[in-house]
């Protein structure tokens, strides 16, 4: 069995005016559906760990499921689709769920912070993100302060609670040595830590040593914006090696007979002869059944596109604003895709074998007749 923490208002009812119970009801959602994806369902935080910000009420319920019934829809939070309501009531009454809830760093902390037990939580709290939290909203900076080792956590230490001489040597990648050194000092310890393409063009652009952090950005997308925004273009021009900035290199820079060899993808091959040219190169590169859709709809040659779109959305777009019905139809093959199929064009009992997810065979049984 599983233990589900959430909230619920005076009058019973959550935040999308469902409303629960009291102590020893069983609750159940209407409209259930075990898709890992928020709605159809009940609602809360399995074991009490995920993302406090979503309690919202006045009493606290604890209500148990059983695991078959439980989906996790993300790290934040699950959905249930039955459960009994063993607690409801003010936070004095969740003690006794303590050694067994709120688990992780993030959500003994919150624990801690909100209902208390704070000898239990603290030596669950390792992550150092949440440590600093710890240390400078509830204190035991002693304890959490060896708790703090990654950089980010390090970082927020040194800015609201001090220790900058310890922390310093905490600070080994390359985002938060730059905002070390902008925002603390110690450029001279900082600069060998910086390391990574987008740090260091920041690096040059805001604090400066071009010289030194020029031979660090080697990624594409920060070569590009160096010769945009710095210069050297000269030395940048071959490390934009993909076709994303090879595409915005040529539009915003130039050297477009250079960097036409190297759109290769299709969502930058359609957006070179768009907004470019050369069509009659790209045209060959566009093979993804969603630039092809494009292609054909806002550039042309739908003959040669049509047989290019081959996955489900697609073809019913293409069916949808440009036509080929009887094409497109046998290549919609997913549920969603086949139920907008007989909701917007029709060919219902031809769809209806197609549409095999519980969810879109219920909307499809309500489409009118």
């Amino acid at each position: 069995m599983v233990l589900i923490l959430r909230k619920c208002y005076k009058n019973g009812s959550s935040s999308r005016n469902f409303k629960y119970g009291q102590t020893g009801d069983t609750v159940t959602a209407p409209d259930w559906d075990p898709k890992p994806k928020c709605g159809n369902g009940l609602h809360g935080l399995k074991q009490g760990n995920g993302e406090w910000n979503l309690l919202e009420g006045d009493d606290w319920l604890v209500i148990e499921a059983d695991e078959k019934d439980v989906v996790d829809i993300d790290k934040q939070k699950c959905k249930f689709r039955t459960g009994k309501i063993v607690y409801r009531g003010d936070k004095e009454g969740l003690h006794k769920y303590a050694n067994v809830m709120a688990t992780d760093s993030n959500s003994a902390y919150c624990w801690a912070r909100d209902i208390g037990d704070r000898k239990i939580m603290i030596d669950r709290v390792t992550e150092s993100q949440w440590a600093c939290f710890w240390a400078k909203y509830i204190g035991d900076r002693k304890i959490m302060i060896d708790r703090v080792t990654e950089s980010g956590g390090a970082y927020k230490w040194a800015t609201e609670i001090g220790n900058q001489d310890i922390m310093r040597d905490r600070m080994t990648d390359s985002e938060h040595a730059y905002y070390w050194a902008l925002n603390i000092g110690d450029r001279d310890i900082m600069r060998g830590r910086v390391t990574e393409s987008g740090w260091a063009y920041k690096w040059a652009k805001k604090i400066g040593d071009r010289e030194i952090m020029i031979d660090r950005v080697t990624e594409s997308q920060w070569a590009y914006h160096w010769a945009l925004n710095i210069g050297d273009r000269d030395i940048m021009i071959d490390r934009v090696t993909d076709s994303e900035h090879a595409y915005f290199w040529a539009l915003d820079i130039g050297d477009r007979a250079i960097m036409i060899n190297r759109v290769t993808e299709s969502q930058f091959a359609y957006g070179w002869a768009k907004y470019i040219g050369y069509q009659e190169i790209m045209i060959n590169r566009v093979t993804e059944s969603q630039y092809a859709y494009f292609w054909a709809k806002n550039i042309g040659d739908k003959e040669i596109m049509r047989d290019r779109v081959t996955d489900s959305e697609w073809a019913y777009w293409w069916a949808i604003d440009i036509g080929d019905h009887e094409i497109m139809r046998d290549r919609v093959t997913e549920s969603g895709i086949a139920y907008r199929w007989a909701r917007d064009i029709g060919d219902r009992e031809i769809m209806r074998d197609r549409i095999t997810d519980p969810y879109d065979i219920q909307k499809f049984n309500e489409l009118p007749t």
